[in-house]
């Protein structure tokens, strides 16, 4: 059956109810599509002196148009008119509340030799003061900006080294540490305070910006937060010895577009949605994270990421179980758990969005293909009247070139058969008159395992599924936002303590 077939450029709808490719274009011409919270942005800032600083000259900034120098280059770095003029509403040069660290205690911190105590005293300097907001005030902000020094950067990944650190401890001794962590975890409780100490340190993942969502999100803080590097918002003042930039970074005017785009949907604001998607559709992409603390390999923390036309997206968690394959790196739930996640999703649907009946069809997007026993499970939680469909989402192998200058068009689609096709969401974008991803376009490959769909329309769906990245502004991603985010996602949900039975939590609180 082999077919090679051009699939339409997915639209986006925007205010007026205009309909464009691209939502930068979308955003300048007709603004959001709806502009909430209507009279601008509350937010609160936590950072040092000069990380807030910085951060005011650079909100500065972002009221003034932005284009790119090159104006050769203007198609593919499309300026950017000001925050007021995209998204209708104004940005305060002046947050409500500021929370200044001590930047000579968080040198200090930043010396620790031991990554998991290192990491989770600097969260501690940053988590304290929201928390004390929210404990102290009954006023609700929008969003929280955390501005993070290029030490905190540096030195707060999971694989981060210190040069010369004090307090130096083995690796021997960090094991030890983690293991009576473990220990306390599982109800043996020691004596000696400091153990407690060691415990709390140890629950969490040894990165800032992981465990810092984690424990926000533990903690039941009702705004969303947007880490920023202070080499973002000041580029020019981390210059090297021949006076250039110590990171490379996009275009002001692409900075600016993907930052405020994610505030403006972190705030409540909706800036664009899907055009033409049918009624009573959702996606389901399943999310798995391997438990690396606990002693069977095969433990895993698994959840689904929620998402419909209009862009929006909850994240709720099913079990954890031996979930992972020891021969393959292959996830699949059992009957129950599977039963589980589709019972959140129909209650979330009707629930959380506020949708009078159940959804029409329901596709779920994996990595893995679904077994005969978790499929089972899913079809046991749904009424007969609702169509489920597995779809296993890969990356492709499959190499196609044409004649010419330019590379294969984003938007090229191949069938093998009536459950299986390619689909390049890389390649030329005329509108930009370039490709803005580096080498051949490679596809994603594309596979219907369980129930009945067309396979064009599955193609067409993941390809507008590509377009729903709030979390950046720019013409398309090379993966449908079911899966583009999940392994992120799978991090932030084990990076502390598991709960059981949370409700569902936007997905804007994990991006």
């Amino acid at each position: 059956m082999n077919q090679l077939i051009k699939l339409d450029e997915p639209l986006l709808l925007f205010n007026y109810n205009q309909a464009l490719e691209d939502p930068r274009d979308g955003l300048t011409l007709f603004g959001p599509l709806k502009s909430k919270p209507p009279y601008g942005i509350s937010y609160g800032i936590v950072g040092t002196k000069m990380g807030i600083e910085r951060f005011y000259r650079w909100a500065d900034g972002i009221h003034k148009f932005m284009a790119h120098p090159d104006s050769n280059k203007r198609d593919l770095w499309i300026p950017f008119p000001g925050f007021e003029s995209a998204f209708g509403i104004p940005f305060s040069t002046k947050a409500v509340i500021e929370n200044v660290i001590d930047d000579k205690y968080l040198g200090e911190i930043l010396q620790e030799d031991d990554s998991f105590q290192r990491v989770h005293k600097t969260v501690d300097l940053y988590e304290k003061p929201i928390v004390d907001f929210y404990r102290k005030c009954d006023e609700s902000l929008d969003i929280w900006f955390v501005i993070s020094p290029e030490g905190v950067f540096k030195t707060c990944r999971p694989k981060s080294r210190i040069v010369n650190p004090k307090n130096k401890v083995t690796f021997r001794e960090i094991r030890e540490r983690q293991k009576k962590a473990y220990q306390m975890k599982m109800g043996q409780y020691f004596l000696f305070e400091e153990l407690k100490k060691d415990y709390e340190a140890y629950q969490f993942d040894n990165d800032f910006r992981r465990q810092l969502k984690a424990r926000l999100i533990l903690g039941k803080i009702t705004s969303p937060i947007q880490i920023m590097r202070e080499t973002t918002l000041t580029p020019d003042d981390f210059l090297g010895e021949r006076k250039e930039r110590l990171r490379d970074l996009q275009p002001e005017s692409q900075v600016a577009w993907n930052v405020l785009s994610t505030v403006f949907y972190k705030a409540g604001g909706k800036p664009w949605k899907l055009s033409g998607i049918r009624d009573g559709v959702c996606y389901l992409g399943m999310v798995y994270k391997t438990l690396e603390k606990e002693p069977d390999p095969r433990s895993a923390c698994c959840a689904a990421q929620m998402f419909l036309d209009s862009g929006d997206g909850v994240v709720f968690k099913g079990a954890v179980g031996p979930w992972k394959s020891l021969e393959r790196e292959e996830y699949h739930l059992s009957k129950r758990a599977a039963k589980e996640i589709m019972e959140k999703a129909l209650q979330a649907y009707t629930e959380y969005f506020g949708f009078l009946e159940k959804p029409r069809e329901i596709f779920l997007h994996g990595r893995t293909y679904l077994n005969d026993e978790e499929w089972e499970g899913f079809m046991s939680a749904a009424d007969k009247d609702i169509k489920i469909v597995g779809v296993r989402i890969r990356q492709g192998t499959l190499k196609l070139f044409r004649q010419g200058d330019y590379f294969l068009l984003r938007g090229m689609g191949s069938i093998e058969n009536e459950r299986k096709g390619h689909l390049w969401t890389t390649g030329y974008i005329p509108r930009l008159q370039t490709s803005p991803f580096q080498g051949v376009p490679i596809p994603i490959s594309i596979e219907i395992c369980k129930g009945e769909a067309d396979i064009r329309t599955v193609l067409q769906d993941i390809y507008a599924l590509t377009k729903l990245n709030y979390n950046s502004c720019h013409y398309g991603d090379s993966e449908p936002i079911t899966l583009s985010f999940a392994d992120k996602i799978g991090e932030i949900l084990t990076a502390g303590p598991i709960e059981k039975d949370e409700a569902p939590l936007q997905f804007k609180f994990y991006i």
